[in-house]
């Protein structure tokens, strides 16, 4: 059932594993920590007509072995647990929320035990229903008498010709009955993306205000914060001032112990078509004081503007030592002779003060048009960082095209173990740093490269090829240093080079094994 499942050295502290759960598509998009293992949940697509969208649910150990693995899903209606919460409750059940669809939408509080059965499956409509349909629960939190605040984007009833979303926000008992509702927003559109409770028992709401499908051109793009009690007062709101420009939402949040927030978002640019402009973004972290003025921010741009690039998530590190961030980034400089394109995972480290201290790319080296996409991060009591999210090959070539992603790194975020330890060596400097994990290898080969002083990506490249001299795989490298990550499940065992190259000249070749 779980295939092109990677396993490695267990006396290692990182893996990386690809999975479909026996399915046609798989994504993970929740992780839940604890002491001894992980529990993750995300969609699945069915196999069979209506090939319907359901929940998974799984738990592995820290070494990466799967340990339990449940499907939910039906041929009348979805489970679209899309969102990056996975709440542990005092029972040992687990929350989620989403949305479900038959011939409605429905938004879905979904209740599993640590098994991942169903124990319950609360849904509720849009508030204008029926003059209006589309509802998503895309937030959740619990609330101190047990109940839970839910953070829903609904369609509210014609903005003109326009359709307009707003924020709706909902606590339900721990039945699913309602207790109260709010709808936030204007005449455009507000979309929730994240929450967080407070210690003066409120929720902080994350989320963006926007002008798209509204307007085609010269867009309003505003980050905005809400903070509202247990009783559905509104206690605060946040806008991002103008003068900011466009913003990407509050996608994920740490509230500091002085009432300061850190916030994971982007910087928007917006892009000249001939018909509909859009709006790309660069990934943003800044930090707004106690009276929601900003502190600092610091920006990742990367080396091109791309759609998708995004922030995920942000975690404050239990040392003291900074932020984790996770997101999205664009794997190719704009090279118009290259035809590869896609998006590669990252995650950064930021400090307490703003200054970025790391920063660090995964992709998977298969065909022309691969995605990695990260959808949560946690990190865990060992020190390391886990994610979860999907690899998605959009060449059409893999049999199985969409799959889970599940990657545990060290604490300075590296695959190849020793990434942060290359040192400017006189070779290094000439010919840039290469490490390579594992070796013996099984289903992946994961190696580290770190270009030389002023190298460009586009003098070098890298070839894997076999004893007899024949060439297995050909390909670029990324801007920057990054983690490659090559399958391996369809070579047969045996010893393989892989061999950097610059200008197209051999410069460094390193040996490595392949086993069953």
């Amino acid at each position: 059932m779980l295939l092109f499942f990677s396993f490695k050295s267990y006396s290692q502290n990182t893996f990386n594993i690809r999975l479909n759960f026996g399915f046609p598509a798989a994504v993970l998009t929740a992780i839940h920590v604890e002491d001894t293992l992980v529990y993750t949940s995300g969609v699945i697509a069915d196999s069979i007509p209506p090939f319907n969208v359901g929940n998974i649910f799984a738990s592995l150990s820290y070494e990466g072995q799967m340990l339990t693995v449940k499907a939910n899903s039906s041929t009348e209606k979805t489970f679209q647990t899309w969102y990056k919460y996975l709440l542990k409750l005092d029972s040992n059940n687990f929350v989620l929320p989403g949305y479900t669809t038959d011939s409605i939408y429905r938004a879905l509080i979904l209740q599993l035990n640590n098994n991942g059965d169903i124990i319950s499956n609360y849904t509720y409509l849009n508030p204008f229903f029926p003059q209006q349909n589309f509802i998503k629960a895309k937030a959740v939190e619990k609330t101190i008498d047990k109940c839970f605040i839910v953070a829903n984007i609904i369609q509210t009833l014609p903005n003109g010709p326009f359709q307009d979303m707003d924020a709706y926000i909902i606590k339900i008992d721990s039945v699913g009955e309602f207790v109260w509702s709010k709808t936030w927003g204007n005449d455009l559109v507000e979309e929730p993306t994240s929450i967080i409770p407070t210690p003066d028992n409120y929720f902080i709401i994350g989320g963006m205000r926007h002008s798209l499908n509204i307007e085609d051109s010269d867009y309003s793009f505003q980050c905005f914060l809400l903070a509202i009690d247990t009783s559905g007062q509104i206690q605060w709101t946040w806008l991002s001032p103008g003068s900011w420009g466009l913003r990407d939402a509050a996608r994920d949040m740490v509230l500091l112990e002085d009432g300061s927030l850190v916030i994971a978002s982007g910087i928007g640019h917006e892009q000249q078509r001939p018909s509909v402009n859009v709006v790309y973004f660069d990934k943003a972290v800044f930090k707004l004081n106690p009276q929601r003025e900003l502190e600092w921010e610091v920006v990742f741009k990367a080396s091109r503007l791309v759609s998708g690039t995004k922030m995920s998530n942000i975690e404050k590190l239990e040392n003291g030592s900074g932020f984790i961030v996770a997101g999205v980034h664009p794997i190719k400089d704009d090279n118009p002779n290259d035809l590869k394109w896609g998006w590669a995972g990252w995650i950064a480290k930021v400090s307490p003060d703003g200054d970025s201290l790391w920063a660090r790319e995964y992709t998977v080296i298969s065909t022309d048009a691969f995605t990695h996409d990260i959808y949560d991060l946690k990190t865990t009591p060992d020190g390391g960082i886990i994610i979860c999210g999907e690899a998605r090959d959009w060449s059409g070539q893999d049999s199985i095209p969409q799959q889970a992603w599940l990657m545990k790194l060290d604490s300075f975020g590296c695959l190849v173990p020793g990434c942060q330890l290359v040192d400017a060596t006189e070779e290094s400097k000439e010919m840039g740093s290469l490490l390579l994990y594992p070796n013996p290898a099984r289903d992946y080969l994961n190696f580290f490269y770190r270009p030389a002083p002023g190298q460009s990506s586009r003098e070098v490249s890298f070839r894997i090829f076999d004893t007899s001299g024949h060439e297995l795989h050909r390909f670029e490298a990324q801007a920057g240093e990054a983690t490659y990550i090559v399958p391996l499940w369809h070579w047969p065992p045996g010893v393989y080079f892989l061999q950097l190259l610059q200008n197209g000249l051999p410069v460094k070749t390193e040996r490595f094994v392949v086993e069953r």
